[in-house]
């Protein structure tokens, strides 16, 4: 494949170039076709993800190891009413961002989860948005954690809210089955797919309980593997907790979660609804 040649009697002050080789003709188009998709992914992307606050994504902060500082904690608390979770920079501790007030939990050396205030504080990943106004359920079924990521979609959906962008939730009550780390340097999931041993240095703070009180904080989004959303997830949520040695405010990355009945579940409302009230399923909502 060759490219056209410059005519230069038709564009002044051009001289003729010679066709290019077609080995780096084909180079080039391939390269063209690559931006042009991506610039095309990544405006359909924001199309999707419109309305929601996104700093950094999953595959490259903690798969590549990009985990720089990307934005200040201080410019996400500023902004009104923010719910939302994230790491902080070289992926050394949890945030979590309730109401615009950041909760941020790190690892001792002796493997404890502290909480740390540090208005200087970076965060290399973040996902949330501000939500002004909820729509506010009593939870009155007991939900597994086998079938959390199910049972938020099914509330969401029988409120009317579209569930095919991403959107932030939260519950507050008791939890069950509950399994939970602080990241310290490594992401304990990503290392356990790839069957790789954390360092003594970088080992997490992990934690398991069968009940437990708090505030969760997530995000609700589907066909973001990798990006705002663990392998096999459509949710990403955090929990604000007591810590029992200590008694400090922290916050840890839910690994697993059931919720116990009598939970008040929390849901973005717009003002409108979004779709159609779904009643095909039973709603565990009040």
């Amino acid at each position: 494949m060759w490219i056209e040649r410059f005519n230069a009697a038709d564009v002044a002050g051009l001289r003729e170039t010679r066709p290019l080789p077609p080995r780096m003709s084909l180079s080039l188009l391939i390269c063209l076709w690559v931006s042009t998709t991506v610039v095309w992914c990544n405006a359909e992307e924001s199309r999707k993800w419109e309305g929601l606050t996104v700093y950094g994504v999953m595959h490259e902060a903690i798969g590549k190891g990009q985990h720089q500082g990307r934005v200040h904690l201080s410019e996400i608390t500023g902004k009104p009413h923010f719910y939302g979770v994230g790491a902080l920079e070289e992926l050394l501790g949890e945030i979590t961002i309730l109401d615009s007030a950041a909760v941020m939990t790190a690892v001792t050396q002796e493997g404890r989860p502290q909480a740390i205030l540090n208005p200087a504080a970076k965060a290399t990943l973040m996902v949330g948005q501000s939500v002004a106004q909820w729509r506010e359920f009593i939870l009155k079924e007991e939900i597994s954690w086998e079938r959390f990521d199910q049972a938020i979609g099914t509330m969401a959906t029988t409120q009317g809210v579209n569930i095919s962008k991403p959107f932030v939730f939260v519950v507050e009550g008791e939890f069950q089955d509950v399994r939970l780390h602080v990241i310290n340097g490594a992401c304990p999931l990503h290392a356990r797919m790839r069957k790789l041993e954390i360092q003594g240095e970088k080992r997490p703070f992990e934690f398991e309980a069968t009940r437990l009180s708090g505030t969760l904080v997530g995000i609700h989004a589907v066909d973001a593997v990798g990006k705002l959303t663990h392998p096999g997830t459509t949710t990403h949520a955090h929990l604000i907790f007591l810590d029992e040695t200590t008694g400090e405010r922290v916050t840890g990355h839910l690994e697993q979660v059931g919720l116990i009945a009598g939970a008040v579940v929390r849901l973005p409302d717009d003002g409108e609804q979004d779709g159609p009230v779904d009643r095909s399923e039973p709603s565990p909502l009040e």
